[in-house]
């Protein structure tokens, strides 16, 4: 659910050059060379639709929709449809969890025994299930649940189904000597937030983070639906058809991926995550970005406390049945890019969502 030949683009549908609030234009021959990225994507991929949001601060913005957020009724996605964000929901769990570490209500050393009961939980820490290094294996990585979910994905499930299925399964290695990026922890640590604030994990979510900061449209869900404006989610058929999915239980993905917003939200929560300016303290900032290397090649990726970053770009990704979003901020250049299409692919790994943003990236923020 997160890091992780041209085709005809789907019928019925256009581009529109929508631009992104913040004054100034970027440079024509940019807007050309994202413009051809973003079609490029669309096209190759068979996306329903795709909504890209730039902003680079001293240069400009730019904001571009192709495509349907609705193949039947063929109307354009817009920046203001909600989707499911999947796993870019762990930068908000992992911003929980430091907030009650910030009131002094727990430790980043303290054991996950402490508050849930789980194999050789007294030497897996806190910090090791935010940075993805406990070494516990993600349920979403077992072909009963995986088969579950894409066949039912309205069907009855409980977070503490999640948590059962990685119970029978070997730990991928020792606390603290690997990383691996597992769903479970972050089920766990919603679990955690629950218990320690008191309060249910939407409930945490809107009083502590989305309400402070003014994000109206991200929402914790409590069952299936969408709540309107939002672009409906599919995924193709073994005959090549676009299903509709967006109807889908939140508890299948939980602490770790069940959270709906909008590009317009996503923009402002992709700086605030980068910089923690309104939500942390700078100390617990900079322990969210104590990084944990996870590869080089082809792109430099690692991990911090519920934030990840590839190429020096600050954020994260999400895939889930019938959507896949990439959400980052690069604190060299101040930009900020947010991608969401309303499709998922042949696996919950395939993300095309983050290599346009990496496409992207490398136009308007080159790195070495």
């Amino acid at each position: 659910m997160g890091p992780s030949a041209s085709a005809t683009a789907p019928t019925g549908t256009g581009a529109t050059t929508v631009p992104a609030p913040a004054g100034a234009r970027l440079p024509a021959d940019v807007e050309r060379r994202l413009r051809e990225a973003v079609d490029t994507a669309w096209r190759a991929n068979k996306v329903p639709g795709v909504r890209v949001d730039v902003n680079v601060p001293g240069r400009g913005a730019w904001g571009y929709a192709v495509g349907a957020a609705d193949l039947r009724t063929k109307k354009p996605i817009a920046p203001d449809d909600r989707v499911r964000i999947a796993s870019i929901t762990k930068t908000f769990t992992g911003t929980a969890v430091l907030q009650l570490v910030r009131d002094g209500r727990l430790s980043l050393d303290d054991p996950l025994d402490a508050y849930v009961s789980w194999p050789n939980g007294g030497n897996i820490t806190v910090r090791q299930l935010l940075n993805m290094t406990a070494g516990i294996y993600s349920y979403t990585d077992d072909p009963a649940w995986l088969k579950r979910y894409t066949e039912h994905p309205d069907a009855p499930f409980r977070t503490q189904d999640a948590l059962d299925i990685a119970r029978r399964h070997a730990p991928d290695f020792a606390p603290g000597k690997g990383v691996r990026y597992s769903d479970t922890n972050y089920v766990l640590l919603g679990d955690i937030v629950e218990k320690v604030g008191r309060k249910p994990l939407a409930q945490w979510m809107r009083d502590e983070i989305t309400g402070p900061l003014g994000l109206a449209a991200t929402t914790y869900p409590t069952d299936s639906t969408v709540p309107a404006p939002f672009a409906s989610g599919y995924t193709a058929a073994a005959d090549g058809r676009m299903v509709d999915t967006t109807r889908s239980n939140p508890a299948y993905a939980a602490g770790a991926g069940a959270m709906l917003s909008n590009l317009v939200d996503l923009r402002v929560w992709a700086r605030e995550l980068a910089t923690g300016s309104k939500l942390l303290t700078p100390e617990l900032q900079r322990e969210r970005l104590r990084l944990v290397p996870i590869a080089t090649e082809p792109v430099r990726v690692a991990y911090g406390l519920g934030i990840g970053s590839f190429n020096g770009w600050l954020g994260h990704n999400g895939t889930i049945l019938g959507y896949n979003t990439a959400m980052f901020h690069d604190p060299e250049s101040r930009a900020t890019v947010v991608v969401e299409m309303n499709r998922s692919f042949a696996t919950l790994d395939e993300d095309h969502a983050t290599e346009l943003f990496l496409r992207i990236a490398q136009i308007i923020a080159p790195k070495s």
